[in-house]
């Protein structure tokens, strides 16, 4: 381990950095009662007037993200890809459903890097076979509300389910909620962003940071 830094999203997000898959992941695995739960214990936690707050006691922490450093801003995801992936579908559904530009302009702006003289970058770039999938029906604007009945050949099924969970729970917000969830996910959402060694590898799942006081069954997805 080198060095651990507390960065909200809107940190982790900027600048020119970039997230890739490590080649050797396992991609993106996630089952939608995972998708679930990181979900609605972060809607849970925007709804605490108190929690939108710029100071470090306020934020929601998504736990520990092992990077390893590469060149010019690229960091290779040891661990956190999971947590990454989810939180980016989210933010982009909640892109495509907010009529908001000032909204939207600035969702994109944690979605993709834009340098100059130079096409637009994904802040995060999945496994080769995923990313095929994730850069057509969720990164670019408008995408997650034309999603497919079906994944195509040799694309993971779980990122369709994990966007399926998301198109129904998302369905029945008003304007203002996914304004307070984009906000608060951008300004009041941390990280523990940890430098490691090339080679070393972790696979923590996420763990609910408090017990959520609404049962899964009310976002249309069977508790275990």
């Amino acid at each position: 381990m080198k060095r651990a830094d507390v960065l909200s999203i809107r940190t982790l997000f900027s600048g020119s950095t970039r997230f890739r898959a490590a080649p050797s992941h396992r991609g993106f695995v996630w089952s939608p009662q995972e998708v679930a739960q990181l979900v609605v214990d972060m809607e849970i936690a925007a709804r605490d007037p108190e929690a939108h707050d710029d100071e470090l006691v306020g934020r929601f922490y998504l736990g520990v993200l092992n990077v390893r450093p590469v060149k010019h801003g690229v960091f290779i995801l040891q661990d956190g890809l999971q947590r990454l992936t989810t939180l980016t579908m989210m933010l982009a559904f909640i892109r495509d459903r907010v009529r908001t530009p000032r909204i939207s302009r600035r969702i994109e702006r944690i979605l993709k890097h834009r340098s100059m003289m130079r096409p637009a970058e994904p802040r995060l770039r999945l496994s080769a076979e995923s990313h095929a999938w994730f850069s057509h029906f969720i990164l670019p604007a408008g995408a997650t509300m034309r999603l497919p009945a079906e994944s195509p050949i040799g694309s993971p099924r779980e990122l369709l389910l994990a966007a399926r969970f998301m198109e129904q729970c998302f369905a029945g917000y008003g304007e203002q909620n996914l304004i307070d969830l984009a906000e608060f996910a951008i300004k009041n959402t941390a990280v523990v962003r940890t430098l490691v060694e090339a080679g070393a590898t972790t696979t923590p799942r996420y763990t609910p940071p408090r017990q959520a006081d609404e049962p899964l069954s009310h976002y249309g997805v069977a508790a275990e």
